[in-house]
């Protein structure tokens, strides 16, 4: 059996590297989404703005200061392009910068006579969720002037009361996404191309009614497509490290451990994909529908927790806590971060291998009960 395993691995990759179309294709779409959600978390952590300052005694210095050092774990919310008044509304007035602060020419003698003070803010408001940030920082500059001053704003104060000792920042949980999503559509991909590359080479029937059984198809698939899914994931690890400054090295033995379990999960879709459909071609669109599905319910839980107040969302968000690649990709986030206890979600890990090996039964039994070959398969 080993024999023929082994010789199914050599065949595969040999085939692989001769026609590397589909092995490009499982690199070249997780990159795409890495490098387009790069470029997204760029923009939406630091903003370019003008700020129109008109008064340059000391309090009008403090809220400028304020409002350059404002940051969180992904980097700096403001980039202020200029501070000139007549440059900061050309700019704004061009669409060179999405909003302009001004400063008015009396903020110090207001301030100083603990009268309070507006602060103007004009915004561009294309985009609903980028005039939030917008409104939302500017106010937490002028509280954060106001405590610091003591002046005439009033100030309600705010606990927090986190539940991680420290914020987790979008790069990582964005990026652990993204390496769930690379792995999952690679294996997926890899091994459903190679089961159905059998039908489509007309090989298949000596492999399906071997008297060795399916071991060997099974375990020569899966082998060709760990090499290929491996070489894959390690580019976009990189891609994620360059890019989004991923720590790919804080994976551990259990990030490790999981990522394996999501592989063989993928590759029984895969495999079952590959049997039931028997073609390279539709199989491919399939894999990303299917990868994409989990992207968003697995890694975009935050995000979808936003929109889930009923209908069809909620009830999306609420599958986000009891299919188990969720729990993979949360300790796999925890594990890259460093924010979690060193725990592992054994249920997630279990779940996960329990569906991996039911849709892999499924696999063998279709194959088995359809024994119609036609044209010499």
């Amino acid at each position: 059996m080993w024999s023929a395993i082994r010789a199914m691995v050599r065949k595969d990759l040999t085939l692989s590297r001769r026609s590397p179309v589909f092995v490009v294709i499982t690199v070249l779409v997780p990159l795409v989404f890495v490098s387009l959600y790069a470029l997204l978390v760029t923009v939406s952590t630091t903003s370019p703005v003008a700020v129109a300052q008109e008064g340059g005694g000391p309090h009008s210095e403090r809220l400028l200061q304020i409002l350059r050092t404002m940051h969180n774990t992904d980097g700096e919310l403001f980039e202020i392009r200029t501070t000139d008044p007549g440059d900061a509304r050309a700019m704004f007035a061009a669409g060179e910068v999405g909003a302009v602060l001004t400063i008015p020419a009396d903020f110090d003698d207001r301030v100083s006579a603990g009268v309070p003070v507006e602060v103007p803010l004009r915004v561009y408001n294309i985009n609903a969720d980028g005039t939030k940030n917008f409104e939302l920082r500017a106010e937490g500059a002028v509280r954060e002037f106001a405590r610091d001053t003591g002046g005439g704003v009033p100030v309600t104060a705010v606990r927090e009361n986190s539940h991680f000792r420290e914020d987790m920042g979008t790069s990582a949980y964005l990026g652990t996404a993204l390496l769930v999503f690379a792995v999952l559509y690679a294996s997926m991909v890899n091994t459903g191309t190679l089961v159905a590359r059998e039908w489509e080479d007309r090989t298949a029937k000596p492999l399906v009614l071997s008297p060795v059984g399916n071991a060997p198809l099974l375990g020569g698939k899966w082998l060709s497509a760990g090499v290929q899914t491996l070489a894959g994931t390690v580019l976009v690890l990189a891609g994620l490290a360059w890019l989004l400054d991923f720590p790919a090295l804080s994976l551990g033995a259990a990030s490790w451990l999981g990522l394996f379990v999501l592989f063989a999960y993928g590759s029984a879709l895969g495999t079952l994909l590959g049997v039931t459909l028997r073609r390279s071609l539709p199989l491919v669109p399939l894999c990303v529908v299917l990868a994409i599905v989990h992207f968003f319910l697995s890694g975009y839980e935050s995000y979808l927790r936003g929109f889930a107040h009923g209908g069809a969302v909620e009830w999306l968000w609420a599958s986000t806590h009891w299919w188990p690649t969720a729990g993979l990709t949360q300790d796999l986030r925890l594990d890259a971060t460093g924010l979690g206890d060193g725990g592992t979600d054994w249920a997630a890990l279990g779940g996960t291998a329990g569906i991996a090996a039911l849709l892999t039964l499924l696999a063998v039994v279709r194959m088995r009960r359809q024994l119609r070959f036609t044209q010499g398969q």
